[in-house]
């Protein structure tokens, strides 16, 4: 595919996560339809970047890094915490769609360990105690 027609569909693709908070089976039947590209091929496009969800997600999404420099400063320690303070496992939503956690590779903040992002504020050089207090600010 031509860089061009990729920066058309990745655009089409954000425009419909925005729109829809997620990409359904419709969607991608639409979008396969309307550019002539297989479904595989969207699925491929869809899981590869993290900021597309093929379900829907919670008001507050958020990613904990589990790279290895996070890793090594304990990154496991607050998945735990979040799992256990929202009651939901790794790439789930709360019932009342609420928060949505997610495990990533990488969050571009190495050096400032343990890392989370939720929606578009990152949080650094995290502890368990400081996590729970961030969760409980929310909303």
């Amino acid at each position: 595919m031509e860089k061009y027609y990729e920066k058309e569909l990745l655009e089409e693709l954000h425009d419909i996560q925005e729109t829809y908070g997620f990409i359904s089976e419709e969607d991608i039947l639409r979008v396969s339809e309307k550019r002539n590209i297989p479904k595989a091929h969207l699925y491929g496009i869809i899981s590869f970047y993290s900021m597309f969800h093929l379900k829907p997600t919670g008001k507050y999404i958020i990613k904990v890094c589990d790279s290895v420099s996070c890793s090594l400063n304990h990154s496991a320690d607050i998945v735990k915490v979040i799992k256990e303070h929202l009651g939901i496992g790794e790439n789930e939503t709360t019932r009342d769609k609420k928060y949505t956690l997610e495990v990533v590779e990488c969050l571009g903040h190495c050096d400032e360990g343990p890392v989370m992002i939720i929606n578009d504020t990152y949080y650094t050089h995290l502890t368990t105690n400081k996590v729970v207090q961030i969760l409980e600010n929310l909303d």
